[in-house]
């Protein structure tokens, strides 16, 4: 202990000053409540929420070498402008592949950042939208989706809102593309647009984002292959309509089972009945070849999207680093999209294999 100390106090200034003051904090207040327990259970919690301080710490030192840039894709007369912002890969380690990304309802194209600058580091260029709720060409005439389950009026009322929001957002990223394409035949493309192949991409999303990239691979065929992550389906990605190799990656949430479903309190029925309705299309989609469903361990929805990376979070990093799980899923989104969006890719795409990364074969309650 006096070690510890005594390091902290080297490094009090700083991030890794931050990252020791609140191992020390975490350590004093886990020993009351453990005086019980076994020693290695605290030595657990305790060794991963330093560890995430600590990546905490390396993550904000770390510059990413991927070039941002926001882009407004102008389309034909009348319609909406779309503005989006791109991460292009470091020069010379361009794969020429591109992926689309949508937020988390309510969110902003940046949700994501980390792993977007993650993929073009891997040769990926990836295109973020906003959530129609925070784009600027289109928040002032959209309503906010709400989800509301406490009764089975509201409960219907919702579903129908979401079908519709997912619908208009899932419209966006081919009108994207087209734009895309289209500035890349003008007369002076960018150079970022330099040797990218618009005509075979990947979509994904978080959350209601990850519906949307799955609804829009059905109207689409430029887009073929497909990343949810942690979203419920809704719209035509709901009832079956998703035909492109599809991976999907679940948060560490116990599934409903038959008492939920049953539940007295009608939050906890309906929103039960919802991921009840959402795992069946998710087995199903995760059956098909090409496909695959892994669960990250310890992680909870926001690990899915660099929200679990702020300190808002901090009482989650006793289950999981937060870096550490976003390196996982990343190299897990690389490994799917490089292998579907080579032409001669074809039978199943490596396999997810790290220490969080739990392959689920089908999904059971």
């Amino acid at each position: 202990m006096a070690g510890l100390f005594s390091a902290c106090w080297k490094a009090r200034r700083g991030l890794l000053g931050l990252a020791c003051a609140g191992a020390i904090l975490w350590l004093g207040a886990s020993l009351a409540p453990a005086a019980g327990s076994g020693a290695s259970s605290l030595a657990a919690g305790l060794g991963t929420f330093a560890g995430a301080l600590l990546s905490r710490a390396r993550a904000g030192a770390a510059d990413a070498t991927a070039a941002r840039h926001v882009v407004v894709l102008e389309g034909p007369a009348g319609s909406q402008r779309i503005t989006a912002e791109l991460w292009s890969p470091p020069p010379g380690s361009s794969t020429g592949k591109v992926l689309l990304y949508t937020p988390g309802s309510g969110q902003p194209r940046t949700d994501n950042a980390h792993t977007a600058a993650a993929l073009a580091g891997m040769g990926f260029t990836v295109a973020a939208l906003d959530d129609v709720e925070t784009a600027p060409e289109t928040r002032a005439a959209t309503t906010p989706l709400q989800f509301d389950f406490s009764s089975g009026a509201a409960y219907e009322l919702t579903l129908r809102d979401a079908d519709i929001k997912v619908a208009a957002q899932a419209a966006r990223l081919p009108a994207a593309l087209d734009r895309l394409t289209a500035l890349a035949a003008g007369e002076r493309p960018p150079d970022w647009l330099a040797g990218l192949d618009l005509g075979r991409v990947g979509a994904f999303g978080w959350s209601l984002g990850g519906s949307t990239a799955a609804d829009a691979s059905i109207t689409d065929r430029r887009i073929r292959a497909v990343a949810n992550l942690d979203g419920w389906l809704f719209g035509a990605a709901a009832q079956g309509g998703v035909r492109v190799p599809y991976l999907l990656v679940l948060s560490d949430y116990p599934f409903p089972n038959d008492a939920d479903l049953a539940a007295e309190d009608a939050s906890r029925r309906y929103q039960s009945r919802l991921t009840r309705r959402d795992l069946e299309e998710e087995r199903r989609l995760i059956a098909r070849p090409g496909s695959a469903g892994y669960r990250l361990v310890g992680g909870v929805h926001e690990n899915l999207s660099d929200l679990a990376l702020g300190f808002g979070f901090w009482r989650t990093w006793r289950r999981l680093d937060p870096l550490k799980g976003k390196q996982e899923v990343d190299a897990c989104l690389a490994g799917f999209f490089r292998f579907h969006l080579d032409a001669a890719g074809a039978g199943a795409p490596p396999p997810c294999a790290s220490p969080h990364m739990e392959r689920l074969l089908t999904l059971g309650w």
